[in-house]
């Protein structure tokens, strides 16, 4: 009888396995985090309010690209203030090899002694296979939509990232780094605004045609609709696409509630002191949070924490109405 490696492989009676991969040790100071998905999930989750899906998308891809020598690139769209950058803020304290990038400045490559995207590799360590790199590229809407030429070349400069392999990248100082992008993730996060105003919905022929729900999902034909980003750049979008829902009024009460979240709590432990917040107070933060996100309330109640301390430095408590 043949035996099953000696079988072509189109016999019925082959049998294919799959090993399980070996696993890569992660350093021992981050092991409680990065032990599994759900330890880095549990993180998260006790560090950031809401975005579900976000949370445990990238905390699987991130346990991968450690583990399982993967590489994950991701779209993430939801309005300020929603959670998208903060999640990348609190990740980096257990994983350093991590950058957020601010692309609202940068320019074509060919564009002389002016910031390009391609800059972001610089700022991680590329060459670093037991802990990968990871980069969240923020306002990426901003950075193509400069018009149809300058986003063109930035886009094009981003497949090339993404798709992975080896390109030079310019260090600003007239030369040029030999850069590996085949084991660096990317996070690309933006708000989109409009994106769904734009975009009309018929079935059928001599239908009314309709705009699409602002409650509906984010889809990829949404997006190559925008002429924003092209199929190519969808394409390789393998981690997919991922919306941060807003905070209305109903989340920020909720959020305002719950000590592991709310600001209240952190401006408090962060500066020592008591605070606390009157109920009118509190529903005038929600609206803020509805309107502003997040930071809307960090604002409000720092400048309040501000005032307090120029007037006592050593206070310990303050009342906010």
């Amino acid at each position: 009888m043949a035996k099953n490696t000696d079988l072509p492989w189109w016999d019925d009676r082959r049998k294919f396995t799959c090993p399980a991969p070996e696993l890569k040790k992660v350093p021992e100071d981050n092991l409680p985090v990065l032990h599994s998905p759900k330890t880095i999930y549990r993180y998260l989750d006790n560090r950031l309010y809401g975005c579900e899906a976000y949370k445990k998308a990238i905390s699987t891809a991130l346990w991968s690209s450690v583990n399982l020598e993967t590489k994950t690139n991701f779209l993430v769209i939801g309005p300020s203030g929603c959670g998208k950058t903060e999640l990348a803020r609190i990740l980096k304290k257990v994983y350093p090899n991590m950058v957020i990038f601010d692309a609202t400045s940068v320019t074509p490559i060919s564009f002389k002694g002016c910031v390009t995207i391609s800059q972001c590799l610089l700022e991680v360590d590329t060459s670093n296979a037991a802990n990968p790199p990871w980069i969240f590229i923020d306002e990426i809407d901003k950075a193509v939509g400069k018009g149809d030429d300058v986003g063109f070349m930035i886009m094009n400069e981003l497949l090339k990232m993404m798709e992975g392999g080896q390109l030079y990248v310019d260090d600003g100082h007239n030369s040029k780094k030999l850069v590996d992008t085949s084991r660096v993730n990317f996070v690309f996060m933006g708000t989109f605004a409009g994106i769904k105003k734009d975009q009309k919905n018929s079935i059928g022929f001599d239908q009314d045609i309709k705009p699409v729900s602002s409650t509906s999902p984010v889809t990829r034909e949404m997006i190559c609709g925008s002429d924003l980003l092209s199929n190519e750049f969808i394409g390789r979008l393998n981690g997919g696409i991922l919306e941060v829902e807003p905070m209305d009024e109903e989340k920020a009460a909720m959020m305002l509630a719950d000590v592991r979240y709310s600001p209240i709590a952190r401006l408090a432990e962060k500066y020592q002191i008591d605070i606390h917040v009157t109920e009118e107070k509190c529903r005038e933060l929600v609206r803020l949070t509805a309107k502003y996100g997040v930071r809307g309330i960090y604002s409000e109640l720092q400048s309040l924490i501000n005032e307090a301390i120029f007037e006592d430095c050593k206070v310990t408590a303050i009342t906010i109405s």
